[in-house]
């Protein structure tokens, strides 16, 4: 395989791992937890899911696509439960979807063009890097907040314990 084939689809794998990782956390919640804060000025879970989406599309979709940039990066941060759960995880895999889709056009010389995403000049191999980074960054996040209000009710989505097949890391 090429080496711009096995990048994309190892980026691919990354955010698929990601939304089993999310789906399981939300799971276990409920729609007001979703929405908890730890502090008034610390995000909820909620707000991840909308800021991922969106930095995913403006990193991952629309430099590749050439669609417009659309996004309100502050009201990521701003909504405070306005979204139901459904409409949560809908908005996530549809990013999820769209740059998967986007990553599989690409090739190793549209992964070497430039690109400017936010006022930076990077190649598309570096907003892939960047946004899938990112994405799995703020899962991190999800979990940890899904263990501080959950405590010992929380369910490991895999332990070293765990049948090892067919099962991301």
């Amino acid at each position: 395989m090429a080496l711009d084939k096995a990048f994309c689809r190892e980026a691919t794998n990354l955010l698929d791992s990601a939304m089993i990782k999310i789906d399981h956390c939300l799971s276990q919640l409920s729609d007001e937890q979703i929405w908890w804060r730890p502090s008034e000025d610390a995000n909820s879970i909620g707000n991840l899911l909308v800021h991922i989406s969106g930095n995913l599309r403006q990193w991952g979709v629309i430099p590749i696509s050439g669609a417009s940039d659309q996004r309100d990066r502050q009201r990521e941060f701003d909504l405070r439960g306005e979204m139901e759960r459904d409409e949560l995880i809908a908005l996530v895999k549809k990013a999820v979807a769209d740059a998967k889709s986007q990553f599989s056009r690409l090739d190793e010389e549209s992964l070497l063009s430039e690109t400017e995403i936010q006022g930076f000049k990077v190649t598309l191999l570096g907003a892939i890097t960047h946004t899938t980074s990112h994405f799995v960054g703020h899962v991190q996040q999800i979990i940890l907040l899904t263990r501080l209000q959950l405590g010992n009710k929380y369910r490991f989505q895999w332990s070293p314990d765990a049948d090892r097949r067919n099962v991301p890391i």
